[in-house]
């Protein structure tokens, strides 16, 4: 079988879309061959990058993204274990702290001394002392004040000074009402706790 016979067997083989294809193609001129050439390349190199990208660079991103994720979180622990050493020197401080502590220390006759310094221990009408259950090695201890008739800067002296104290006290509830017959005058109840070595 010659040269031209096989072209001619394989023309007639071939399916209607190849013939006509291979007809287009052999109508172009050599200018829009070459353009076709390029648009093919191009093509091909799209599908190429495109492959690489999705082989190569897709994984490196996530992989990144897992990194920066993790950085991230390392952060987080850093500082959240600098916050637990912060908190344990502040434990140990105050532990020391309580440990100074006088062992007689009577939070009845401290609070009398505080009324004295901002001059409201007239208007004290009620202490009441109590002993609440110990935590471990402490002990604490609440009185129950009321004090009648007092205005509202002398109350505020007595309070700061309470919450400023270099004993270990809480003042747990404070209420507040205006006397009904003058304005300009309060009335407090409050309960005040101390915590002391058992």
């Amino acid at each position: 079988m010659t040269r031209s016979r096989l072209k001619e067997a394989l023309a007639r083989s071939a399916s209607p879309s190849l013939r006509r294809f291979r007809l287009a193609w052999e109508r172009l001129t050599e200018r829009e061959r070459r353009l076709v050439h390029l648009l093919a390349t191009l093509l091909a190199g799209l599908a190429l990058w495109t492959g690489v990208d999705s082989l190569f660079w897709d994984p490196y991103m996530a992989k990144r993204g897992e990194i920066e994720a993790l950085k991230s979180e390392m952060l987080k622990v850093e500082g959240l274990s600098q916050e637990i050493q912060s908190t344990r020197a502040l434990i140990n401080a105050q532990t020391q702290r309580l440990g100074r502590e006088e062992r007689g220390f009577s939070l009845i006759a401290y609070l009398e001394e505080e009324a004295d310094h901002a001059h409201i221990r007239e208007q004290v009408t009620r202490m009441t002392p109590r002993n609440l259950p110990s935590e471990g090695a402490y002990r604490i201890g609440m009185v129950s004040m009321r004090i009648d008739s007092v205005d509202l800067p002398r109350a505020i002296f007595f309070l700061a000074r309470l919450e400023r104290s270099p004993h270990f006290i809480r003042i747990t509830r404070l209420s507040m009402k205006r006397r009904f017959n003058d304005h300009s005058k309060l009335d407090l109840q409050i309960d005040v706790e101390a915590v002391q070595p058992a």
